[in-house]
């Protein structure tokens, strides 16, 4: 995320990992998004904290595609995995980026200098908070427990008398005991409360969405999102929506295809069916040639046309009558 303002540190951009599962968020600022410094944070801050993780979900930025971090994926296991482009619902991190932003603005607007000493504090403001689709803190999901807020510090909680050494193996197992059990029932809740909000959303978002069947080898028209034609800016006003024609070359997923713009050849990623339309091609201008045969039924059906517009003017005319009207003798001048 970023860039922001250059801080006294010289930390000018913000690296967002959240696990997908407790969404447990960590942050840290950097000075550049190199794949060799996103590497080493991942190693020395995550992984040997939390342990290698099944897969790595990241957007299609030139650090996350680059040999350097496939090779460092490769080397440790890990299985990499990619975002549809301009589809940031697949995207957890970008979720949790429309949250941060607004509160990361506020330090760096009042703090351009130092905003980075304040990203410790939006992160546990994260972790705290009561997540929508899992129904619990990340914090929580992560360690079985709340940490202590300033609030709890206000209230005060009841204080014991230091235990025995005996009372404390016996309160270590009966807690170590109790947290596995207590994750063992949250993960379950999570699980079932995660699986009724997919089936939640997919349900709202299939009433808004119409059936589009598209195969490999289709022609589609691509919503264009790039601010720039030939590396100037332009007004969104007038930026074509769509480009194309463009063909499917290859199905990832259910909704997914990588795409090539036939014009020139370019490969456009991997793209939702979301940002895409049919292409229908465009109809001939040509007009099919007229047959002697046809001109002759259509020189018949003049000639009828006509003659039957000639007998409906002689039936009008016939219409009237050619008696002459003559007044009653008592109307008559010559009577008085």
């Amino acid at each position: 995320m970023g860039p922001f303002p250059t801080t006294s540190r010289q930390k000018r951009f913000l690296l967002v990992v959240v696990d997908y599962f407790t969404r447990w968020v960590e942050l840290f600022p950097v000075h550049t998004t190199t794949s060799i410094n996103i590497a080493q944070i991942l190693i020395n801050e995550v992984f040997t904290r939390y342990g290698m993780p099944v897969y790595v979900l990241s957007d299609n930025g030139p650090q996350f595609i680059s040999y350097l971090f496939r090779n460092f994926c490769e080397t440790l296991g890990i299985q990499q995995k990619f975002t549809a482009n301009y589809h940031p619902q697949t995207n957890l991190t970008e979720r949790i980026n429309r949250t941060l932003k607004p509160m990361l603005a506020i330090f760096a607007e009042s703090q351009p200098r130092s905003w980075d000493k304040e990203v410790s504090k939006l992160a546990f403001a994260l972790r705290t908070a009561v997540n929508e689709t899992t129904g619990e803190t990340p914090a929580f999901l992560m360690f079985g427990r709340d940490p202590k807020i300033p609030l709890d510090l206000i209230v005060g909680e009841p204080t014991e008398g230091p235990p025995t050494t005996t009372i404390e193996s016996i309160q270590i197992n009966e807690y170590r005991n109790n947290l596995i059990h207590n994750l063992r029932c949250t993960y379950d809740l999570v699980r079932e409360h995660s699986e009724v909000k997919k089936i939640s959303q997919k349900t709202k978002y299939d009433k808004h969405t119409s059936l589009r069947q598209l195969n490999v080898g289709d022609l589609v028209w691509v919503a264009n999102v790039t601010p720039q034609i030939g590396g100037m800016s332009i007004n969104r006003k007038l930026q074509p929506k769509y480009q194309g024609p463009c063909r499917l070359i290859e199905q990832l997923g259910p909704s997914t295809f990588m795409v090539q713009r036939i014009s020139d050849g370019v490969n456009l990623g991997v793209t939702n069916v979301d940002r895409m339309k049919r292409y229908f091609e465009p109809m001939s201008n040509e007009q099919p040639s007229t047959s002697a045969s046809d001109t002759s039924e259509t020189e018949q059906e003049s000639t009828e046309s006509g003659q039957s517009h000639t007998t409906q003017k002689q039936a009008d005319r016939k219409r009237t009558s050619s008696r002459q009207r003559k007044l009653p003798v008592r109307y008559s001048i010559n009577s008085y």
